[in-house]
């Protein structure tokens, strides 16, 4: 049913698949301990890079939007609504439907409701500090959903005040100092607070609100810089592959050797870390807005992937390994039987999140472009 559409780029295509396959293949730990080793320690090095694919590539065509709005001569308030409108008809009917079924399974499962469920309802449950044991995945889609809204209405004041600033210029100075703002909380973290293992880090520092826009804010930045300086970027794609590839290796591969740990190195991990995650992520769009693949069917494989990756993320974890655990518990499987409830539960989310997307999400989508819907709303 998924149709291919023309105007999709196969490298971004590409970087979505990875991305929610990282994601889906780390998360896949939580079955069993009893992976061989070498497996085991691939699947825990690989969420974070996959989620942060993700941060950065929405914030790179985000950014784009954004920066064609505020360019016309007759910007104005039509034009936000419509930009967050379109982005809350697209995120909002599956993450609330996918939240509820959440709550159900929950209460059938542990007789009692959420902890501070009303924060998953306004996207706050991990604002600054980390969330509940519920819905755990869901504190990304935060990062998102702010960063739909700061900047975009940031620029809309400004302009409104400011008619004839330099609208592109006041998009970068605008997004630069978000940016330097939002490292402040993991300074004060640092200063104040001390972690006590990666673990820690992972849910104080990565998984905080507050800690995680400028991911989403970097691929901003990116997109200014490419857009100012494309041929440069054209020229030197391969460069700036390379340059970006290898240091995502040596950041989840070779990180333990060189001693980048949460006790030896704490400023590196709480401040630098992440952000350069997300700059060498950047340095991989370039190469991958240019490329081109030959065989339809291998391009179709990458659009089907990357269509299917947000219900992907929103089922994989807390609904179908979450219902799997509990009416066939894994934690003892071993050997050929482990390997067998994998391939299932793969199985199960690549089907489940097939049936969800072309039947739920993609209809909804669709409704962004309906002249009924957008008279309603009066947006463009």
């Amino acid at each position: 049913m998924i149709i291919p559409n023309k105007k999709r780029n196969v490298g971004l295509d590409i970087a979505r698949t990875c991305a929610i396959l990282l994601v889906l293949f780390s998360h896949t730990l939580w079955i069993s301990d009893n992976y061989p080793k070498p497996i085991a320690t691939l699947m825990q090095m690989s969420g974070t890079i996959g989620v942060e694919v993700f941060f950065v590539i929405s914030g790179f065509l985000i950014a784009r939007i954004i920066l064609r709005d505020i360019t016309k001569p007759n910007y104005g308030f039509k034009h936000l609504k419509t930009f967050i409108l379109r982005r809350w008809v697209r995120t909002f009917p599956a993450y609330y439907l996918i939240l509820l079924l959440n709550v159900l399974i929950w209460y059938c499962i542990y007789n009692t409701m959420p902890k501070a469920l009303y924060k998953y309802f306004i996207f706050i449950q991990n604002f600054c500090e980390p969330s509940p044991a519920f819905y755990r995945i869901s504190w990304s889609l935060s990062v998102e959903q702010f960063s739909y809204i700061i900047i975009p209405l940031i620029l809309f004041v400004l302009i409104a005040k400011f008619k004839t600033i330099n609208r592109r210029r006041l998009f970068f100075y605008v997004t630069l100092l978000t940016v330097i703002i939002f490292t402040i909380p993991k300074l004060h973290f640092y200063l104040t607070r001390e972690l006590k293992d990666i673990s820690d880090w992972n849910e104080n520092i990565r998984k905080v609100l507050i800690n995680r826009l400028d991911a989403v804010y970097l691929g901003f930045l990116f997109r200014y810089l490419y857009d100012y300086a494309e041929s440069w970027f054209n020229r030197y794609r391969r460069l700036c592959f390379l340059v970006g590839l290898s240091i995502i290796i040596i950041l989840h591969v070779f990180r333990g050797f060189l001693g980048l740990t949460v006790a030896d190195m704490p400023f590196f991990m709480i401040l630098i870390y992440l952000p350069l995650n997300s700059i060498s992520v950047c340095l991989l769009l370039p190469y991958l807005m240019k490329v081109k693949i030959s065989s339809k069917r291998i391009a179709n494989f990458f659009m089907t992937i990357s269509l299917l990756s947000y219900s992907i993320y929103l089922l994989h974890y807390s609904i179908i390994l979450h219902l799997l655990k509990v009416f066939v518990p894994s934690e003892n499987l071993l050997s050929a039987e482990l390997w067998l409830y994998t391939f299932l539960y793969w199985g199960l989310t690549f089907g489940s999140a097939y049936i969800f997307y072309n039947f739920y999400e993609l209809p909804l989508t669709k409704m962004r472009d309906h002249k009924r819907f957008k008279a309603f709303f009066n947006i463009h």
